[in-house]
């Protein structure tokens, strides 16, 4: 009830629909929970109204999610040369990147250049999405799928057991919406949440799987690591 009046507080002074806030304030209390109110208050709380894609209804998002990019007059002739779109971004028309059909989204990311990635974040020293291993022995590049999730492979025995030594509460579903983006190949255009934290910390909530050792291939990655460890311990 707290939520839904927060959610419906927020919408109306947004002018925007209820359903598209109602998320958002959950995850907003459950972060207030957990910081205590001195720190939530002392955070920049840095807004903008929606725009682009992000401003239609909610019906209208899922809809415009589901779309796959034209083929052309003759796209019916096509087959693995397919082309596609993968968005893990939808505030800027600029953060997405092509991908082929039937080709992994972390394969897809590496050939991303269009900017220096690891600038903004050091996990991301090959394209937009966060990779160590490429071979699902890290659980660094998982993502969450917002739209396109039936246009993935189903995940492999392999995915689904190293989700699970990772942490992830991936569900049982044969297209679910947590996926290893090194494991996830593509046949139409995909939406993606990329999470900034990964593997381990994923690990430390859960608590309901064996303890493994996880080596990063990168230094970055190794720093950051031991930071949210460390961080899980309360070290």
């Amino acid at each position: 009830k707290e939520i839904r009046q927060i959610a419906k507080t927020a919408a109306d002074a947004a002018k925007t629909n209820e359903s598209l806030t109602l998320g958002i304030a959950a995850a907003g209390l459950m972060t207030l929970i957990q910081v205590g109110p001195e720190a939530f208050k002392a955070a920049a709380g840095v807004a903008s109204k929606p725009s682009g894609i992000m401003a239609k209804s909610p019906d209208d998002i899922v809809r415009t999610r589901k779309e796959d990019d034209s083929q052309g007059i003759f796209g019916f002739l096509k087959t693995i040369d397919k082309k596609f779109s993968v968005t893990h971004n939808e505030y800027t028309s600029r953060d997405r990147f092509t991908i082929m059909n039937d080709q992994e989204i972390a394969a897809a990311s590496a050939l991303d250049r269009t900017q220096d990635w690891q600038s903004k974040d050091e996990r991301c020293w090959e394209g937009p999405v966060p990779v160590e291993c490429t071979s699902a022995s890290c659980g660094t590049c998982w993502v969450g799928v917002l739209g396109g999730a039936e246009k993935l492979n189903e995940p492999s025995v392999r995915e689904r057991k190293q989700m699970k030594v990772f942490g992830y509460n991936q569900p049982d579903e044969p297209q679910p919406f947590l996926r290893l983006a090194c494991q996830s190949r593509a046949a139409g255009n995909v939406t993606l949440v990329i999470p900034p934290w990964n593997a381990v910390f994923g690990k430390k909530i859960r608590g309901n799987v064996e303890d493994v050792e996880l080596e990063p291939v990168t230094t970055s990655a190794k720093k950051l690591r031991e930071l949210v460890s460390s961080a899980a311990k309360n070290d």
